[in-house]
């Protein structure tokens, strides 16, 4: 298949590529000016620069099947001066791609939300309650798809990740700061740690990724999305300790610290798992 990919510089983007590549897609990727792409080995590149009529005319010369749409702006604690940024990059860009697939008869769109969208609501139940201002703006954009879907022929389908972990991750998640603690010596401040989190290696999520694009492109019946789910919650003070074990390290912690954030996920949403697919990786000595 012809494969759009956004986001493909980013960590799980430059996971997925390769994938994708592997199992004989032809994958083309959209960038945003001055992106850095060198070095994904793709030879099709799309640069967005707020010319919808020229994304057009690019699906309809290259024949895109699908869309495949990782590209977002993470904010945890947004500023009033970050909600532009936010608004452009999880809402805009996602719908000038719809308006841009269904003139030129996309036929699918897979888009990756965050179980974030569900914030203390029952399990499997769909129910949205952003945790914050970015899962707000990933909630908006569903909601922005419905008229896209409601007008055309395309099908649009939403995977919700949890935490993801793997090697070559240049985020600034809980094992790269373990990680560098445990290097350096020094102490961190951090919660009282008592929050669960559900963390999913990257070539798990991929296989999802790709399991579901194929679902989708095969007319499959799916649901409107589904979530990756490692099937574990474990503690954050859990998984330091854990750290420590697989890896001979000590961590200087100094829990309770610092406070819980605003509307602090304790127990990580429980989404209905993608059909089909399992976790393969296990969390364990080398990954973390």
């Amino acid at each position: 298949m012809n494969i759009l990919v956004t986001g493909a510089t980013g960590f799980i983007g430059k996971h997925l590529i390769p994938a994708l590549r592997t199992n004989g897609h032809n994958v083309h990727i959209l960038i945003r000016p001055g992106s850095d792409w060198r070095g994904l080995g793709v030879q099709h590149v799309v640069e967005f620069a707020d010319d919808i009529d020229h994304l057009i005319s690019y699906f309809e010369e290259n024949e895109i099947e699908g869309i495949i749409h990782l590209a977002s702006l993470y904010v945890a604690e947004h500023q009033p001066n970050q909600i532009k940024d936010i608004v452009l990059s999880n809402i805009y860009l996602g719908t000038a791609l719809l308006e841009a697939g269904k003139t030129a008869g996309i036929n699918w769109f897979l888009n990756i939300g965050t179980i974030w969208q569900n914030y203390n609501v029952p399990d499997q139940s769909d129910e949205y309650n952003p945790v914050n201002l970015y899962a707000a703006s990933k909630q908006a954009f569903m909601t922005m798809a419905k008229y896209y879907t409601e007008t055309s022929s395309l099908r649009f389908c939403t995977l919700k990740l949890c935490d993801t972990y793997g090697p070559d991750d240049t985020r600034k998640k809980i094992f790269a700061l373990f990680e560098r603690i445990s290097k350096t010596g020094e102490e961190l401040d951090m919660s009282p740690g008592y929050q669960r989190l559900d963390i999913v290696h990257v070539d798990d999520v991929v296989a999802g990724i790709i399991k579901l694009a194929g679902m989708l492109s095969k007319n499959e019946k799916v649901r409107p999305e589904y979530v990756i789910s490692s099937g574990r919650q474990l503690s954050l003070r859990e998984l330091a300790r854990l750290y420590e074990q697989q890896n001979g390290a000590k961590l200087r912690i100094n829990w309770g610290k610092r406070p819980y954030r605003n509307r602090e996920v304790m127990t990580p949403y429980k989404g209905v798992v993608l059909e089909g697919w399992e976790p393969k990786i296990l969390l364990k000595e080398k990954e973390c």
